[in-house]
């Protein structure tokens, strides 16, 4: 990936240095008509220009807008989406992450860059919104109700991120900003940084009327900090045990722990743009967009396991703790474990660092040229996205025998992990080595039995060890000429046709054996707030450590030849679009109208590459002798295709001359995710219990018909009030079943996706949106942006079922109040974002799902422009420090993750000219 970066980037660069000399030879021998200029200043104008977009466009949709690159107020695009109606968004590292719209998640929306679609460097389709810097986009548009000429593949959206165009600008623009940032968590949590920076700087210049360009740099340094309790997955199905021996099965955790992140989270990011013109007719844009991140994180982990009890495997270790178990009964007739503790056995102690390095590359060419009739557009983008990551982890030996660890979930969102006796988190009841009695047992001379003692050392394991890729190769060419045939206004046909390629190399989990022991290298500390836990042991200098112990932590085979074949896989995906539109214009009535109407078809091709297993069970024969069939790998290879008519028609009525109506009906799509698509199995011995993933390789897209109707008012610049009611009939859904299934002499607890029934997707938006330039001086800067959905949702993820989960990302409640002030050099807002609890699904993981509790986050900004050309500004974020809650098997007596982000401080500034 790295290589294929480089090589891209190059043959990019030289494309774009061509076309910088040609257009400094280039005689100018034309002049542009003049253009209209709208002077955007502060958070409250972006929202004016923004509406006006809105208002004028026929499709339904969502803008986020800015005066020029560089000055978006947010620190990433995220931030900006989930103020808009009916947008929410999942929360990874504190950061607003991956989005849903209308209730539907990442799974249902597609994304597109220049109005080209971009890879992503998650195993399927999902797109990190955090990855783009803010300072480097210009806009961004969320259409709702899809357009003919508009990439498929998002039934709740389409989200395109617009780059600024040089030669639409009337004179240089220059930006430059830097900010410093803290996080409060640095003070509750041992040798963390929680200090970072940021810094963008950005230019636009129009050098002649033929050519302009567009360069900028942005590069965050942001604390990546947090801390928690997690409770691990239940055994939940018919291999649970009966501690009580009452007849009735348990659904146990398999344990809990405390756990902690210490680390940074490295940004870079750069924009290169070129915008020639050399004749009337012909004009050349070139986009160049690299983004860059760099994790390391210290994960620490402390706690207590062992409780799951699967088959009454674990039942005789509750035996002779001080600690009586405590059951409630659950609606199945089957009893839950809620609270219990284990002698001498369960203390975990895992001390790992999380390493991960994420790459995106995109870049293209747009052609337009206009003729007498036709004007003729071609864009070739070519993108690509990798990740390369590994968990590396140190598991330090106890060197005591004396304790008893216990858990706690009764009626609490946070897992407890109680500790009723002994020093577990005493770093000198630790060792990377030490002499203990083993399993083997031998007979001395006079026939007595006594256990062997011999050497345990400290682990290193590298887990989840992968380089995944993502690159896609498109091409769209489209066609259009004005019409005068009664109502009809345009003409609209083209296609698109990509390409793209997506694999995952993944190696076996790794291991490497401490070589000794040293003294002084442990310390324990309290990861504070509200948690019950009995502390964190962990290493003063997990790099030392790892170093000198062990003698590194990469993989000891730099080959990386040790492949897990379940794990690999590979996607090849073509698309293939046509499309016709015709854009309208007239009355209806005394009513006039504008509007269009499409049809769009879309054909996919998949080849899945891999490899699957056989055999690893017991069967008898025709005899009724049993024997063992063998496990057999081998190459598999699968295709699959499918093809679609996708209908749109959008209309806007204007009733009034400040009021209008919208109308959208279309038959819409989105394409299976990719990591669901490979071939064979993806097994975990990580996790207690073990867990597979099962592809599907056939799987066909999500299918939906909907319709939109809107009525909107508007009031001035910068003020509006709007109602959307939206309905969508999904007519199949792509979700996980559960089952086991036996490899080799392991049980796995299995999920795999497949194709099944869909239900109805029905919703309210409402938005209010207000300057309140009428009122005396000097509340007449004051504004504000609010909007509220309400979402019902008849669909369903497959599990569990006799409780399943609702549509992944479905909140039935999403609202934003901002309140903003602009005025006498001040420009400042506080926005508050709700969202109701909503399921989440693992991107890499998808078989883990969970039920996601109701969120509420602050953020504030206060800027001052301190002159013309130098504004400073305060951000604080996640201001009441809202904990991410979760649950297990959709149910609230279940936690899961509990962790909370901190507050984080930025103060800056950005100087313009």
């Amino acid at each position: 990936m790295k290589n294929n970066i480089k090589y891209s980037t190059i043959a990019l660069a030289i494309s774009q240095a061509l076309i910088l000399n040609a257009a400094i030879a280039e005689e100018q021998t034309t002049q542009e008509d003049s253009i209209e200029t709208i002077e955007v200043r502060g958070f409250g104008a972006s929202l004016g220009k923004a509406l006006r977009e809105k208002r004028f466009s026929n499709s339904v949709v969502e803008v986020i807008s800015s005066d020029d690159i560089g000055v978006l107020p947010d620190v990433s695009i995220t931030d900006s989406l989930v103020r808009l109606p009916g947008i929410a968004a999942s929360r990874d590292r504190g950061n607003a992450s991956r989005i849903s719209i209308r209730g539907m998640g990442p799974r249902l929306n597609v994304a597109t860059m220049n109005n080209r679609e971009i890879v992503s460097a998650e195993p399927s389709r999902d797109v990190r919104y955090e990855q783009f810097p803010a300072e480097l986009i210009n806009s961004v548009e969320v259409y709702k109700s899809p357009v003919a000429s508009k990439v498929e593949g998002g039934i709740s959206g389409l989200v395109n991120m617009n780059f600024v165009k040089p030669l639409d600008v009337d004179q240089r623009k220059i930006n430059l900003g830097a900010s410093l940032i803290y996080n409060e968590l640095e003070k509750d949590l041992p040798d963390t940084d929680g200090q970072g920076s940021r810094a963008n700087f950005s230019i636009v210049d129009k050098l002649s009327d033929s050519f302009g360009y567009a360069f900028g740099l942005t590069y965050q340094d942001q604390p990546s900090l947090g801390r928690g309790v997690e409770s691990w997955d239940y055994v939940a199905d018919a291999n649970r045990g009966d501690i009580n021996g009452n007849g009735k099965l348990e659904s146990n955790p398999w344990g809990a722990v405390a756990l902690s992140k210490r680390g940074n989270n490295e940004r870079t990011g750069g924009l290169l743009i070129l915008d020639f013109k050399p004749s009337d007719s012909l004009r050349i844009q070139t986009d160049l967009f690299y983004s860059q991140f760099d994790i390391k994180e210290r994960d620490d982990q402390f706690g207590a396991g062992g409780f799951g009890n699967y088959n009454d495997e674990d039942k005789w270790r509750f035996e002779g703790a001080t600690t009586e178990p405590v059951f409630i009964d659950k609606a199945d007739g089957s009893e839950q474990l809620v609270t219990a503790s284990k002698a001498n056995h369960g203390v975990h102690a895992a001390i790992p660092t999380w390493f991960q390095t994420n790459e995106m590359l995109s870049g293209g060419v747009n052609l337009e040229y206009t003729g007498d009739v036709w004007t003729t557009k071609l864009d070739m983008g070519y993108s690509e996205a990798s990740i390369e990551s590994v968990w590396v982890n140190i598991t330090p030996v106890w060197t005591q025998s004396d304790y008893e660890l216990g858990i706690n979930t009764h009626n609490t969102d946070a897992a407890q992990v109680v500790l009723v006796s002994g020093d577990v988190v005493n770093p000198d009841n630790w060792a990377l080595h030490d002499v203990q009695l083993t399993d083997e047992w031998r007979e001395d001379e006079n026939g007595n039995w006594y256990q062997v003692e011999g050497d345990v050392y400290a682990q290193m394991s590298g887990n989840e060890d992968r380089i995944l890729t993502d690159e896609m190769f498109n091409i769209n060419l489209d066609f259009s000429r004005d019409l005068d045939w009664g109502v009809l206004t345009k003409l609209l046909v083209g296609g698109r046709y990509t390409d793209r390629t997506k694999e995952n190399d993944e190696v076996n989990t790794w291991f490497r054996q401490a070589s000794g022991n040293f003294a002084d290298i442990g310390m324990s500390y309290d990861i504070g707030g509200d948690y019950v836990t009995p502390g964190i042991y962990t290493f003063k200098d997990w790099d030392q450590v790892a170093n000198q112990a062990f003698g590194g932590s990469s993989n000891p085979d730099a080959s990386r030849s040790d492949k897990n074949i379940l794990a690999s896989w590979q996607l090849d995906e073509t698309n293939t679009a046509l499309y016709v539109q015709l854009d309208m214009a007239g009355e209806l009535g005394d009513i006039p109208y504008t509007g269009n109407i499409g049809v769009r078809y879309a054909q996919t091709e998949v080849v899945s590459t891999g490899h699957q297993q056989e055999g690893g069970f017991w069967t008898q024969d025709e005899n009724g002798e049993w024997y063992e069939v063998p496990l057999v790998t081998a190459p598999a290879q699968i295709e699959h295709d499918y093809s679609e008519i996708l209908p749109s028609l959008n209309m806007l009525f204007n009733l009034t001359e400040d009021s209008q109506v919208r109308l959208g009906i279309a038959r819409t799509l989105s394409r299976p995710p990719l990591l669901e698509m490979r071939t064979g199995f993806s097994l975990d011995p990580t996790t207690t219990p073990p867990s597979a993933g099962g592809g599907n390789p056939r799987l066909n897209p999500y299918i939906a018909d909907q319709v939109d109707l809107g009525y909107e008012y508007y009031w001035g610049e910068k003020s509006a009030a709007t109602i959307n009611l939206f309905y969508k009939d999904l007519k199949t859904h792509i979700g996980l079943t559960d089952g086991e299934v036996v490899v080799g002499d392991e049980t796995y607890a299995y999920s795999g996706s497949l194709n099944g029934q869909g239900g109805e997707i029905k919703g309210l938006e409402l938005m209010f949106q207000h300057s309140f330039e009428t009122l005396p001086a000097p509340f007449d800067g004051l504004g504000v942006f609010s909007n509220y959905s309400y979402i019902d949702s008849g669909v369903y993820e497959f599990k569990p079922t006799n409780n399943p989960y609702t549509l992944g990302g479905m909140s039935k409640h999403n609202a934003n109040f901002t309140l903003w002030y602009s005025k006498h050099g001040i420009d400042a807002r506080v926005s508050a974002n709700y969202r109701s609890e909503y399921t989440g699904i693992n991107s890499w993981k998808p078989q883990r799902v969970n039920l996601n509790a109701a969120e509420t986050t602050l953020d504030a900004t206060l800027g001052y422009n301190v002159t013309e050309n130098l504004k400073v500004t305060l951000q604080g974020q996640n201001l009441t420090n809202a904990a991410s809650v979760s649950y297990w098997d959709n149910d609230k007596e279940r936690p899961a993750l509990n962790v909370e982000w901190g507050r984080r401080f930025l103060i800056g500034f950005n100087y313009s000219m």
